[in-house]
């Protein structure tokens, strides 16, 4: 098994950079992977891939050395228990309403005396089988991790109970949906949208847990002074739109025009 980079840099409470796959290329995942980011946060929610596909795609995040995070609201059991045994270190689980929705997903990502999940082990979590039974089912509890997302304004009562339960590792603001839930779209500088991430980031201090965030780079610092630690700083979308968009720019302003023809 391929140890947790986020698990271990939760352990030493140091910082995780993230970047989201909005496209289902293996070897762009793999590229993005092989960039120093600690993670990669593919969605399987506004989208879901074939089988076959997601399984490639976690294995460009094991060939990359980043951990394969994936966004699912799972209809059952096996919508969390194939991922992990494709070798997905996290699952992000979003639109959560309550604490009872977080201790279900605990339940089916751990191995008893800490859930209920279900054994088999000869698949790529597993080594295939070429690992002791013991020590398998130690380090999976281990080195997987749930991200829960806070994201509708119904789980704000429940933002502490959330952070305190066992077998939860970050509390991932969703800042276009909970601004949208509260009809404040893009206002993340209003007063209680605000009060919502300080609560999210004082829960995730007070319970060992880690406040995470998706931002623009240059938003970091202030984050991190609100008591965040997990940014989702890119992605390849934005970086091939951005790069399109400055390449196009750089060459207009290089000779000095905006694409009209010679006089």
């Amino acid at each position: 098994m391929t140890p947790s980079v986020v698990r271990q840099k939760i352990s030493q409470r140091v910082p995780i950079l993230c970047s989201k796959a909005c496209y289902e290329d293996p070897e762009l995942v793999e590229l993005m992977a092989s960039a120093d980011f600690d993670a990669i946060w593919i969605c399987q929610e506004h989208k879901r891939s074939d089988p076959a596909t997601i399984r490639s795609l976690i294995q460009a995040c094991r060939l990359g050395g980043a951990d394969a995070l994936i966004r699912v609201k799972p209809a059952n059991y096996t919508d969390v228990l194939h991922l992990l045994e494709l070798g997905a270190r996290g699952i992000m689980l979003p639109r959560v309403r309550h604490v009872d929705e977080v201790r279900e997903i605990v339940s089916a990502m751990k191995f008893p005396p800490l859930g209920r999940r279900g054994l088999d082990a000869i698949h790529a979590e597993a080594d295939f089988g070429r690992r002791s039974m013991g020590e398998y089912l130690a380090t999976a509890n281990e080195e997987n991790f749930l991200a829960v997302q806070i994201e509708e304004p119904d789980v704000v009562p429940h933002i502490d109970a959330i952070a305190a339960t066992p077998g939860v590792d970050v509390l991932f603001v969703g800042p276009g949906d909970l601004t949208l839930g509260l009809n404040r779209f893009g206002q993340t500088d209003d007063p209680e949208v605000r009060g919502i991430l300080q609560q999210v980031a004082d829960a995730c201090r007070r319970h060992g847990r880690m406040a995470g965030i998706p931002c623009a780079p240059e938003q970091v610092r202030e984050y991190y002074d609100l008591g965040f630690r997990f940014f989702n700083i890119a992605s390849d979308y934005r970086c091939v739109i951005n790069g399109l968009r400055k390449a196009r720019a750089d060459a207009l302003n290089g000779i000095g025009t905006s694409g009209q023809k010679d006089p």
